[in-house]
């Protein structure tokens, strides 16, 4: 739900004011200009000290729809909130606002001088949510995956399979124990954004994923471990495959 309905829903009991006296269904709208008279008898011109400007709230409606610069004024304040200045809705929330701000200056006998604009600035603000933040994707990996993925890269690298030696081996659990912490670092989702699309110029909406631990970080982690764990087989494999290479040249030749 958002700010307009939430607003709409908690305002939808009336014009407000249960106060007493001369402030009930009044509603202020901030401080009145000072001005100047002039007295008829001495001519002489005196300064009215500024007051408050205020109507009642089915006058301030009405104002809504016979002054454009109040209109303006008020679109101004919606586009500071974040609300839209859909025609409807404004002179929606224009009611409604009035209602909530006539409520506060009635029930308080007019110590309470609180304009729409303010009332609207204070009901958004409390329904604003925490900025967006990033959520991780964590995706288990069972042993046996784990233990494929090692696998493979043994054959490739040493040219032999992982043996039960192996994996009793503190390199191996080890290992295990690096894999294990890498690939719970997941995925980070950055929170979704408003992005225009260069070729078509249309608005979308984008999220990014960002993995923390990527297949070839795995694959390398494994490497450099059976490296350091059995280098007389990565040796014999690496000559294998430069005898290999050199015959299939030679062969080439004949």
């Amino acid at each position: 739900m958002g700010a307009f309905d939430n607003l709409q829903s908690n305002l939808s009991g009336g014009d407000g004011g249960g106060g007493a006296g001369g402030y009930t269904n009044q509603v202020y709208l901030g401080p009145a200009e000072s001005r100047t008279i002039r007295m008829k008898k001495t001519g002489k011109a005196i300064t009215v000290p500024a007051g408050d400007k205020t109507l009642t709230t089915q006058e301030a409606k009405a104002k809504y729809l016979t002054d454009e610069t109040l209109r303006n004024n008020w679109n101004v304040t919606l586009r500071k909130n974040g609300i839209t200045t859909d025609p409807i809705k404004a002179r929606a929330l224009w009611d409604m606002a009035v209602a909530g701000a006539s409520d506060w200056y009635a029930t308080s006998d007019g110590t309470q001088k609180v304009t729409p604009e303010q009332y609207l600035t204070w009901y958004v603000g409390g329904q604003k949510k925490e900025a967006p933040i990033p959520s991780r994707s964590i995706y288990q990996y069972a042993p046996e995956q784990l233990a494929a993925k090692i696998e493979d890269v043994a054959k490739s690298l040493l040219g032999r399979t992982i043996t039960d030696a192996d994996k009793s081996a503190e390199w191996y659990q080890d290992l295990n124990n690096t894999l294990n912490k890498m690939v719970m670092q997941g995925t980070v989702t950055e929170p979704t954004k408003k992005v225009k699309n260069p070729k078509t110029g249309k608005m979308e909406t984008v999220s990014i994923q960002r993995p923390e631990v990527t297949t070839e970080g795995i694959t390398q982690t494994i490497t450099s471990a059976l490296k350091e764990a059995d280098p007389a087989s990565l040796e014999r494999k690496q000559n294998l495959d430069f005898a290999n290479w050199a015959f299939g040249k030679m062969g080439g030749r004949g």
